[in-house]
């Protein structure tokens, strides 16, 4: 219903407290209730900030103005919400570095949706845990330097693993090759699939391997040098001087460690010199690794895993880590 002037006029006249003059009419005074109380309200909220709600009041018509201090609320909630997702971060980080052994920010970037400067500050305070490592990049598992296993516990150790990678090893060997074998399990493995083969010269520091392929058509040329028991090889400076006097096309070698930041690692600093002059020898270095060597650490340093031309290994690994290591001019083949 609308008001006129007339009306308007009369209401303002002199009456009673509270009360309409008499000649009001009913629907006029409802009006002027209403009228009255949306401008009561409005003076009251000018000077409250202007973050309101509205809500209906009992009777439908009448609109009661709510302020909230809705910046402040808005901030809390907020927080809470940062700190539980914070928390659940940390575990999922914990989790893939015992599962992978080395995380990279662009992948926790992608994986949790958020920025490189938050993913930054979880992993301080992981590494002020003393839980991981921080790297160039992402991180490491922190773990004690690796001591090394004897040659028959290695041999029981992710064997379906060693199997695969062997078996993509040896189909990289091609008749009249000389390639050079290194001591461990895994090169062990391969040496048990080339026994079929013919036309290939195998120099090893390995006596076990040595004895594996004695009955093939296989030459084998086996190092002299220190014998090492527990791994049967032989290291040192005879057997050094014998691999510079060859040259071969490929060397095949396993490895205790694999650090992107340190480099390949084996627990003996004599057997790491005696890999490295195998590697000097030969053309292409082929690198055999299942997925639990990397992130480990061991005393011995063989060289920078740019050395390494080529790495065959069972280690599920993200795009982001085979871009770097691509980046490192090294061929990665996953099996």
């Amino acid at each position: 219903m609308a008001s006129s002037p007339s009306l308007l006029k009369d209401a303002g006249r002199a009456s009673p407290a509270g009360q309409p003059p008499k000649n009001f009419p009913a629907d006029g005074k409802k009006e002027l209730d209403i009228i009255q109380q949306v401008s009561n309200i409005s003076k009251r909220n000018e000077s409250k900030p202007k973050y309101w709600k509205a809500t209906r009041g009992q009777n439908d018509t009448v609109r009661k103005f709510q302020t909230r201090n809705r910046p402040k609320g808005k901030a809390m909630k907020q927080e809470n919400h940062d700190k539980i997702f914070q928390e659940e971060r940390i575990q999922e980080i914990a989790k893939l570095l015992e599962r992978e052994n080395r995380v990279l920010i662009t992948d926790l970037c992608e994986r949790f949706n958020t920025t490189p400067v938050t993913i930054r500050k979880d992993l301080d305070l992981l590494e002020s845990q003393g839980v991981l490592k921080r790297t160039h990049g992402g991180a490491i598992l922190h773990r004690p330097l690796f001591r090394g296993l004897a040659l028959t516990e290695k041999e029981k150790l992710n064997s379906e693993e060693k199997e695969r990678i062997a078996g993509a090893a040896v189909k990289m060997i091609s008749e009249g090759d000389v390639v050079i074998l290194d001591s461990g399990s895994t090169t062990t493995f391969l040496a048990r699939k080339m026994k079929n083969l013919k036309g290939i010269t195998v120099i090893t520091n390995a006596v076990n391997i040595a004895l594996e392929l004695a009955d093939t058509e296989l030459e084998v040329v086996l190092t002299g040098g220190s014998l090492q028991k527990n791994s049967s090889t032989l290291v040192g400076p005879l057997a050094e001087d014998v691999l510079r006097k060859i040259s071969a096309d490929k060397l095949f070698h396993g490895v205790d460690g694999i650090d992107y930041e340190l480099g390949l690692t084996t627990p003996d600093i004599i057997e790491a010199s005696t890999s490295r002059v195998m590697m000097e020898r030969a053309g292409e270095n082929i690198l055999l690794a299942d997925s639990s060597k990397f992130g480990r650490r061991s005393l011995g340093v063989i060289c920078q895993m740019k050395e390494v031309d080529k790495i065959i290994t069972t280690r599920n690994m993200g795009k982001a880590e085979v871009k770097q290591l691509n980046d490192m001019h090294v061929e990665v083949l996953i099996v």
